[in-house]
């Protein structure tokens, strides 16, 4: 008798008892059989292929929105790299992108939200370097100059902490809550009893909530055993050729790059997971703060508030532009002038005898008026000093017309390479941090040169 499929044992079952039996039996193993090997770890390939595809298709997406997060960081737009990283943490819960994440609230306006993440960061991520480290408590202490930050202090553990409604876990809390300045409700619950209190949390500094429940509490977690002893050295043997290494591939997305084919064997659980070298964003395109550590760029207006020297330039420019169009027009009024009286001195002396109608100038040397023809001192007076008041106000305006270019050059200049550029990693804080020290301005005129002297220390 052939061996028909078990699919089909289903519709034959009526023609005997015997067939009904056999059919019966197929339909149990083909309904059974799968689950027993799934329960046993050695689950058909059809079915791993299928679980991987649902997880490398999340992985993929978490993938695509860490990319996006980091471009749009580079780009200067930190919320949109908010929502991005936000995103791809919700998709894929590592700790490395709380890093990025919580630089890119504290550069969005969001210090309580950057002080809460940083600070899972280094709970959750203790395989962070040194340099990861380093950036995420400069953005913790940069956090809590911008915010209020309570301090809870429960006399239970195990209890249920909550700020304003929102719970922050169990006590004891590990670290500080960031809340915005200003008046809030701590709560701890625990085995049915609440104890709340108020505080008012103050910009850049702890407020210390204390809350006593009166119960003695869960008892506190057993400290975790200790390492184990490393391996005996294996015996000395003979050497071998080392087969060739090569060296890891530095990642640029803590997602890794998407996988093509179903990972083989245990090893493919970890799949997919950000290497623990994550690189911290450096944007080249402003935390809040000017940051010389990660070369980030700070706001423009912020810059300015700080840097004496682009205050020194731009008030020099704008002097400048003040002295260039005043006595520009200054300069404009007195030339009007003097072609309007040097126009009446020759009309009158067209008519006039002793001048021979005109062929004699009236007026002497435009220096001294000794040189002048009898009755036109006093007109030839009045054009001297309308020539006089032309050339100081040319040598004035000269010298406002350079004082704002100097000013507006030399501060776009410096802010192009104190604020715009991107700055060079450094570990250390120097007084160059502060720019120039000081700086004098001085113009200088005469009668051949207009020109500005610039002393300052740079």
């Amino acid at each position: 008798m052939p061996t028909r499929r078990p699919h089909r044992c289903a519709p034959r079952c009526t023609e005997g008892s015997m067939k009904t039996r056999a059919c019966a039996t197929a339909l149990f193993l083909s309904l059974t059989v799968p689950a027993l090997l799934g329960e046993a770890g050695i689950a058909p390939d059809l079915m791993e292929a299928r679980a991987f595809a649902q997880a490398d298709a999340v992985t993929e997406v978490a993938r695509q929105r860490y990319e996006e997060g980091v471009k749009a960081f580079d780009a200067g737009r930190f919320e949109d790299a908010r929502s991005a990283f936000l995103q791809a943490y919700a998709l894929k819960r590592h700790p490395a992108v709380l890093l990025n994440l919580g630089q890119s609230e504290l550069r969005s306006n969001h210090p309580e939200d950057a002080g809460m993440h940083l600070q899972q960061f280094l709970r959750d991520m203790p395989s962070a370097s040194p340099d990861q480290k380093t950036v995420a408590e400069k953005g913790i202490n940069d956090a809590k100059k911008k915010t209020g930050h309570i301090v809870v202090i429960v006399d239970a553990n195990g209890a249920d902490v909550s700020v304003d409604g929102t719970s922050y876990g169990k006590s004891p809390l590990l670290n500080v809550i960031f809340v915005k300045p200003g008046a809030h409700t701590v709560t701890a619950t625990y085995g049915g009893k609440t104890a709340t209190t108020k505080v008012d949390a103050k910009q850049g500094s702890a407020t210390a909530a204390n809350l006593v429940l009166g119960v003695g509490g869960a008892a506190s977690p057993p400290p975790p055993p200790p390492p184990p002893p490393p391996p005996p050295p294996p015996p000395a043997a003979s050497p071998t050729p080392a087969p060739a290494q090569t060296s890891p591939t530095p990642a640029a997305n803590p997602y890794g790059t998407p996988s093509s084919a179903p990972p083989a064997g245990p090893a493919g659980a970890s799949s997919g997971l950000p290497p623990v070298d994550a690189p911290v964003l450096t944007p080249q395109g402003p935390d809040g703060s000017g940051d010389t550590t990660t070369g980030t760029r700070e706001p423009f207006l912020k810059w300015y508030t700080h840097k004496p020297l682009a205050w020194v330039g731009s008030g020099v420019a704008v002097i400048g532009l003040g002295l260039g169009i005043g006595f520009s027009i200054g300069a404009s009024v007195a030339s009007g002038k003097a072609d309007q009286h040097a126009a009446e001195i020759r009309t009158f002396a067209s008519t006039d005898p002793s001048t021979n109608f005109g062929k004699n100038p009236p007026c002497g040397s435009t220096e001294t008026s000794g040189s002048d023809l009898p009755n036109y001192e006093q007109a030839c007076g009045v054009l001297r000093k309308d020539l006089s008041d032309y050339d100081t106000n040319v040598a004035v305006a000269t010298t406002g017309w350079v004082l704002f270019g100097v000013g507006a050059i030399g501060t776009g200049v410096y802010a192009l390479l104190d604020w715009y550029l991107p700055k060079k990693s450094s570990t250390s804080t120097t007084a160059s941090n502060d720019g120039p020290r000081i700086l004098a301005v001085s113009p200088s005129v005469s009668s051949t040169y207009q020109g500005l002297g610039v002393v300052g220390t740079f």
